[in-house]
């Protein structure tokens, strides 16, 4: 699924390994500061439209491969993603002059971050840090960071440990910091064949446990991302009411010690077909996710876009 892996009633799958590290690393290595903007409200989301429909933006940012599971950068000029064009899931990364144009060619991350083996869905985070996926046949997916210096040399990826990482794929960790100031990292665990998908948290590293509220359903709930302030999150699911069979869905809270309310589709975005792991600018004023539907370049899901203005300005939220 958009992490894309998974193919099941039209999902993609993806499998990989690495050795599991203290998960005490994960608490050293999460977010930074101390102040948060809060979300202005916005207008409607705007038609969404392939990625490659942004003004200067390369024709080869989708492909007939699967292309999706997007991060973006603070400043929204880099976008990180993961694509199937090379053989196997690999991630990949293009960048943009400004957030009114679009990406220019896609560069493979070096061979430290990308293997033989299957890396999807990262997430890069405000200081820096790269989050992914590895899978392979004795694991469908854990959970890693690594870390580009100066220069352009990615650090060895580290698993973030077994109180993060289980038997079954984990995939698409986000971040917040809640009002206590804590450290807080979503994500997704679901089973090798796309089925079975729940969302988690982490408080500081400590044991992974599921979340409750309007993101739990009997239906496989997977790859969040979840708003600065902690208090929307957006993913995509097989629950019913959708237009697919994998639809994008949100919900919110009135703060972060609560839990989420009923998730509701995002019926404006989705489509018939395949719609997942939606990405939210750290700004909030635009929507990538990967999708299936006619436009795209094959079956395969390609990286689209929506957009929204901003209806009032920002405030600054002290924690």
């Amino acid at each position: 699924m958009l992490c894309i892996p998974l193919r099941g009633p039209t999902m993609f799958t993806t499998f990989s390994t690495s050795s599991r590290a203290p998960s005490a690393f994960l608490a050293a290595t999460l977010l930074g500061g101390s102040a948060a903007l809060a979300l202005p409200p916005y207008s409607d989301w705007s038609t969404p439209r392939s990625a490659e429909a942004l003004p200067g933006s390369s024709p080869s940012l989708n492909t007939a491969s699967v292309d999706g599971c997007v991060s973006l950068s603070r400043d929204g000029r880099t976008i990180y993603f993961n694509s199937n064009r090379s053989g196997n899931q690999d991630i990949y990364r293009a960048t943009r002059d400004n957030v009114e144009t679009g990406f220019g060619n896609s560069e493979r991350l070096a061979d430290t971050v990308n293997t033989a083996a299957d890396e999807f869905c990262p997430t890069i985070t405000v200081n820096n840090r790269l989050y992914f996926s590895r899978a392979s046949s004795a694991d469908p997916g854990d959970l890693l960071v690594t870390r580009e210096r100066q220069g352009g040399d990615w650090d060895e990826p580290a698993n973030l440990g077994a109180a993060i990482n289980s038997p079954l794929m984990d995939e698409a960790a986000d971040f917040f910091e809640d009002a206590a100031g804590n450290k807080v990292m979503v994500f997704s665990r679901r089973n090798g064949n796309g089925t079975g998908g729940k969302l988690y948290q982490s408080v500081n590293g400590a044991q992974a446990v599921q979340m409750n509220g309007g993101v739990a359903s009997p239906a496989s709930d997977n790859r969040p991302n979840i708003s600065r302030d902690g208090l929307t999150i957006y993913f995509d699911s097989t629950r019913p009411g959708g237009l697919g069979g994998v639809d994008l869905y949100v919900a919110t809270r009135a703060g972060t010690d609560e839990d989420f309310g009923a998730a509701t589709a995002l019926t404006a975005l989705n489509s018939a077909a395949f719609d997942a792991r939606p990405s939210l600018s750290w700004d909030g004023s635009e929507l990538f996710f990967s999708s299936g539907r006619p436009g795209s370049e094959s079956l395969a899901p390609d990286i689209w876009r929506t957009a929204r203005e901003r209806t009032t300005g920002p405030k600054v939220v002290k924690f």
